[in-house]
């Protein structure tokens, strides 16, 4: 079967670094996969990449078949959302135009909200918590809304695969949590989910598989727990990696 997103020698450089350097992969449809890493080992980088956000990134990505650059803008964005790790809003905009402009792909210049796309919002901001936000600006909302609000508009946009860039980051437990599970019920739906994650448990416990990124190449990748327990994590992050009798991990000095 051909994946839906398939890498091959990916590799990016800055002043002769290489923050990529030779990355081969794939994702089939309704997967669930942990980008995981040490700080600075390229993966917000990939996942730029991967979303064709970034310039002068060398190797090849296919989408459906088809190369990633080949792809339109709109016909790219219907296929593939992006959440990236910083995003202000620096401009007075209510919560719910925010997430309405995920749907903006499926409509074209000018055209109106159709009730299929209202649906696709009210689903999308209900699913994220944040219906009693609609009209607040988004200038005036915590780190957690406005996460959980670029949340929503990833969802209204109704791509097959979601590229999330640290998606847990600005939310308490409880909306992480909340995240993590319907990341988890968009798996079992079908969709594909690629997202980077710092904290190893919650990688461990909600996650299928993993790549392991460390300096710019991807050293080891499988099932979750048979990537935290390599011999390559324990290289990246400088711990050893292990389950316990009663399935906890335990995470101790290298």
């Amino acid at each position: 079967m051909t994946p839906l997103l398939q890498i091959v020698q990916v590799g990016y450089s800055i002043r002769d670094k290489n923050l990529l350097e030779d990355i081969s992969t794939s994702l089939g449809s309704g997967s669930m996969t942990a980008v995981i890493g040490p700080n600075g080992a390229g993966k917000s980088t990939l996942l730029k990449a991967l979303s064709a956000t970034l310039h002068g990134w060398t190797g090849k990505v296919f989408l459906e078949a088809k190369e990633i650059r080949r792809w339109t803008k709109p016909d790219l964005a219907r296929r593939l959302a992006y959440l990236p790790q910083f995003r202000p809003v620096t401009v007075p905009l209510a919560v719910e135009d925010l997430v309405t402009m995920g749907r903006f792909p499926h409509l074209g210049a000018w055209r109106p909200l159709r009730s299929l796309d209202r649906e696709a919002i009210q689903s999308a901001m209900e699913r994220m918590e944040i219906t009693h936000l609609r009209h607040r600006d988004a200038t005036t909302l915590s780190g957690g809304e406005l996460q959980r609000t670029y949340l929503a508009r990833c969802l209204a946009q109704g791509s097959s695969l979601l590229l999330l860039d640290e998606p847990l980051t600005g939310l308490d437990i409880g909306h992480q949590l909340a995240l993590l599970s319907i990341l988890e019920g968009l798996a079992r739906e079908g969709k594909t989910i690629l997202w980077s994650v710092h904290d190893l448990r919650l990688a461990a416990e909600h996650a299928r598989d993993a790549w392991l990124l460390d300096r710019g190449r991807l050293t080891c990748q499988g099932p979750i727990d048979e990537v935290l327990g390599s011999r390559e994590a324990e290289v990246a992050f400088g711990i050893r990696m292990n389950r316990s009798c009663d399935g906890a991990w335990r995470f101790g000095q290298g």
